[in-house]
Parts: structure tokens; C-alpha cells; sequence
């Protein structure tokens, strides 16, 4: 994996790292407590940290942001207290939705975090609104919403590409594609090479890119954003990556091939960005 620092120093390189760091070992964390019976269900994200902590180091903390649920890098990068969010896991009254919501069915509006919406379609139009009103006001911002690979498939997406596109809106859809909707792989999904060029039958620009390489997303995202700005056009961007645990953890990962999680493996985001700071020097 090659990393590019371009013109971040020593301290923001290990800044990004501690970002990177953080969601992982929550949810090592969240893995215990689940086995325990603390809580009830967990969507795990190990593996795909780099998509969403580059992405929301990418984007102004003013700026909305729709998550899935396997985004903690999101809430995590936005600074929400820790204290809070595994109040909010656990059930308590003291949590965002008073522990109504499992797993990430739940937002912060002082976060600018909008709580994602099932079935992983919706929230797509929302985040065409947000930037709809960020286009009437006349504010530089963009609105940015996560989909899955598997969310590509519903009626919202293409709904949502098609009026964005339309109405020129400053809105970046980011696709993880992990390999995996649900249990079934993209081969049995859709048929073009790429979700990209979905975007250019919408006549909009798109990009694929490494979702385990954490410096790629962040410095993909700072660009697509000004590019958004300044355009007032949407952007797709297509982060590869792949889910290392199963859809949630009670249904396992049997109806993979070992040999895929053996090779995604030597993918890991933090793994190799670790390494690649020790050389260095960091």
C-alpha cells in the first residue's frame, strides 16, 4: 500500500493516526461487551476505518454528515463524548435517542450528524435536501452521505444521483463497497465494472479509489468537496474496501471465502499505515 504525504507534517500524519486508532478500539471494545450481554447487537467496521475517519477529516465540521452503521469514524471524528455514545449503546435514557436506537440509527445535530435511515437508501434524498438549502443560502459547504454497495441497488439512489445532478447540488455520494450486501457478493448484484459509472449515466463526475488507504480518502474528499463548491455539482466516489466480520456479528462470515478475508487482511488500514509511519519516522 503507498501512502503520500504531500504536504502534511510529522504531527498531522500522527494526528490522523490517533483518528484512524480510535474506532478500532471501541469496537474491540463493543465486541467484549456484546459477548457479555451488555448489548444487544453490534455492526462491526473493522477494516474499514480509513473510509470514514478520511472522510469526515475531509469535510468542514459544520458541513452534515449521513452515516451508515458502520461508520463510527463519523461520530468518533466529530468529537462526540465517548461517554455518551456507549450510554446511548447500552440502552440508557441518558443516550442520544434516550437508548432507543441500536447500533447507529441516531444523530447529533450540535455534531452536524444526521442518524441513519433503513434500509440504507433514504437517507440519500435527505442529504439532497441538505445541500439544497446550502445552494439557497449561498453557503460554500457540501453535504456528504454514505451508501453501501448494496444501497446502489434501491429505487433512493438512483433518485437521489438523478435530482442532484438535475438541480446541480453540492452533495458527495461515497460508496463503500465492501464486497457484501448483507450475504450477497457483488457478482450476484450488479453486472458494470465499477458503481462509477452509475454516476456518469446520471451526468455527473465519479472517481474509485482505495477506501483502506487513509491519506487517498482524506485527500480524494478535500478535493471533491472543493470541487463540489466550487461547481455546485454532486460527486460520487467509490471506495474499495471489504467487510472483515459479518453483516452483524450474530450472522458470521461462513459464506465468504477464506481466501478473500486472508487477503483483505494484508489490507488492513491501520496495520499498514502504522508501519508506513515508522518508516518514517513519525
Amino acid at each position: 500500500m503507498y501512502f503520500e504525504r504531500k504536504q502534511l507534517n510529522n504531527d498531522e500524519l500522527v494526528r490522523i493516526y490517533r483518528n484512524l486508532l480510535l474506532p478500532r478500539i471501541i469496537e474491540e471494545k463493543m465486541l467484549v461487551l456484546l459477548r457479555q450481554g451488555r448489548i444487544s447487537k453490534w455492526f462491526s467496521g473493522i477494516g474499514q476505518e480509513a473510509i470514514a475517519v478520511g472522510a469526515t477529516l475531509a469535510m468542514d465540521r459544520e458541513e452534515w454528515v449521513l452515516p451508515l452503521h458502520r461508520n463510527l469514524g463519523v461520530f468518533t471524528g466529530r468529537g462526540m463524548p465517548l461517554s455518551r455514545l456507549f450510554l446511548q449503546w447500552q440502552g440508557s435514557s441518558a443516550g442520544y435517542s434516550k437508548g432507543r436506537e441500536r447500533s447507529f440509527h441516531f444523530g447529533s445535530r450540535e455534531h452536524a450528524i444526521c442518524g441513519m435511515i433503513s434500509h440504507l437508501g433514504p437517507q440519500l434524498g435527505v442529504a439532497d435536501g441538505i445541500a439544497l438549502a446550502y445552494k439557497l443560502a449561498k453557503k460554500s459547504r457540501a453535504a456528504l452521505v454514505f451508501s453501501g454497495e448494496g444501497g446502489t441497488s434501491e429505487g433512493d439512489f438512483h433518485e437521489a444521483l438523478n435530482v442532484a445532478s438535475v438541480w446541480d447540488l453540492p452533495v458527495i455520494f461515497l460508496v463503500e463497497n465492501n464486497g457484501y450486501g448483507l450475504s450477497t457478493p457483488v457478482s450476484e448484484q450488479y453486472r458494470c465494472e465499477s458503481i462509477v459509472y452509475k454516476a456518469e449515466g446520471y451526468g455527473m463526475e465519479g472517481v474509485r479509489i482505495d477506501g483502506n488507504n487513509i491519506l487517498t480518502v482524506i485527500d480524494t474528499l478535500r478535493g471533491v468537496r472543493e470541487y463540489c463548491i466550487k461547481y455546485q455539482r454532486p460527486y460520487l466516489v467509490e471506495c474499495m474496501t471489504f467487510r472483515m466480520r459479518g453483516h452483524e456479528e450474530a450472522s458470521g462470515t461462513k459464506y465468504v471465502p477464506p481466501e478473500l478475508l486472508e487477503d483483505w487482511g494484508k489490507k488492513d488500514p491501520i496495520a499498514n499505515y502504522e508501519n508506513w509511519l515508522r518508516g518514517e519516522g513519525c
